[in-house]
């Protein structure tokens, strides 16, 4: 499998292939590298690189990954084919934005009508005790925000619609 991804709008591509059972070879360019995980919890893995054993935890919301590998922040895009290609979108589609996990609304930044640009801010979800900013996966206006400052909400709730 080919993956690429960008981590401060620097692509990075990997190829990977498993051999065995939580077990990968992962080449990045010409470099191969070993890799054995195993996972704690649903987002928490454990991952041993050629020897070396990395704790990392993966938080998603529409546009990005938040990835923590052994405490440290590693902001990872998620590019619509439209972006990889480097071509404009046609028209913007209405998009519902929902929570992939449960966790506590902090913060609203947005209200509904306000113009909006692709990676802004909207909200701030509170989950498992770690504050993640939900941002717009593209350029538009918000037309329904589905919860409040203060509510609760469980995987898969509507945190927000843009289009």
């Amino acid at each position: 499998m080919n993956l690429s991804f960008w981590v401060n709008n620097k692509e990075y591509k990997l190829k990977v292939k498993e051999y065995q059972k939580n077990s990968i070879h992962v080449w990045v360019g010409e470099r191969k590298y070993n890799v054995e995980a195993e996972y704690l919890k649903p987002n928490v893995l454990l991952l041993n690189v050629e020897g070396k054993v990395y704790e990392t935890m993966i938080h998603s919301n529409a546009v990005s990954h938040s990835v923590y590998v052994n405490g440290l922040r590693f902001d990872v895009q998620k590019k619509s084919l439209n972006q990889i290609l480097g071509k404009q979108a046609g028209k913007t589609r209405k998009k519902d934005i929902k929570t992939s996990m449960p966790g506590k609304i902090v913060k609203v930044l947005m209200e509904e009508g306000t113009e909006v640009q692709e990676g802004q801010a909207v909200l701030i979800l509170e989950a498992m005790k770690m504050q993640n900013e939900i941002k717009s996966p593209q350029a538009g206006r918000i037309t329904k925000l589905g919860s409040r400052a203060g509510d609760s909400v469980e995987a898969g709730a509507l945190l927000f619609t843009v289009e």
